[in-house]
């Protein structure tokens, strides 16, 4: 049954309040195949387009990084999405993540049957073409699939690191940002978009909705208009009625303010 206007105006305000009022801590967790509209994104509209800039050439090899990469699901449902879509793509994707442990599991490249069919999105086809079977409850991911991955410990809060990375083509920092207090998220941010240069994409699921027009705004990124909603609504296919007792909540997806695109959009690229 679909909400009143009343009742969904009254959770947003409980939401508004936490996201003001309720420490923000570390939370470890991810999923494999998470945000399947983004991935359509990639294919349809990322790629094409980073393949036909004038500063792209054959022998490019596209550098790709990703923040908060937890046990290495994201980067490694990435790297089979670019090898089935792009054969003769060449790519490079680093991993980082604060916490050593997680690292540690994403540099065995091994995984639980729980952890690979965690995801809504997971099906039979992905887990065939990115896993090999150990046995009825262990899944290793494929050589081809795990050859251009690399996992480090890396916070992006380290200034001196983050300008070790040089720049990147695609950057990723998902389901991170809004776990961090405002002053340290925009400190993140900033270091973020200095890894950028003209024609990179930042990936940026997971963040306040307020700051992120702001701060995009300021650095002058262009949102990717393109299945804004759908994606949005992968990131809350999990969240339920319960969205607004969190701040990873995320709110409903609405066109009713004049920066919606900026406001919902996860994609965006420094022209």
């Amino acid at each position: 049954m679909r909400e009143s206007k009343l009742k969904r105006f009254l959770r947003t305000i409980k939401y508004r309040l936490i996201l003001k009022l309720k420490p923000r801590k570390n939370r470890v967790y991810t999923q494999f195949y998470r945000f399947p509209n983004q991935y359509v994104a990639i294919v349809d509209r990322v790629i094409p387009e980073l393949l036909q800039s004038s500063s792209f050439h054959d022998d490019n090899v596209i550098e790709i990084v990703i923040f908060a990469c937890c046990n290495g699901a994201e980067a490694f449902t990435l790297s089979h999405l670019l090898k089935s879509k792009f054969p003769n793509l060449k790519f490079r994707i680093r991993g980082f993540d604060i916490v050593p442990e997680v690292i540690s599991q994403a540099q065995t490249q091994k995984y639980s049957r729980d952890e690979v069919y965690c995801g809504p999105f997971v099906t039979e086809e992905f887990v065939a073409e990115t896993f090999d079977k150990i046995d009825n409850n262990e899944y290793v991911i494929k050589p081809e699939i795990a050859a251009p991955v690399q996992f480090a410990v890396g916070d992006m809060l380290d200034k001196p690191f983050m300008n070790s990375l040089g720049k990147v083509d695609l950057l990723f920092a998902q389901n991170v940002l809004f776990h961090l207090p405002p002053a340290k998220s925009k400190e993140a941010f900033a270091n973020l978009v200095d890894l950028l240069k003209p024609g990179s994409t930042l990936f940026i699921n997971g963040m306040d909705t307020d700051m992120r027009i702001k701060l995009t705004k300021r650095y002058g990124l262009a949102p990717l208009e393109y299945l804004i909603e759908e994606i949005h609504n992968d990131a809350r296919v999990d969240r339920g009625a319960g969205w607004a007792g969190a701040y990873w909540g995320r709110e409903p997806f609405s066109r009713s303010t004049k920066e919606w695109v900026r406001k919902h959009c996860t994609i965006f690229s420094l022209r």
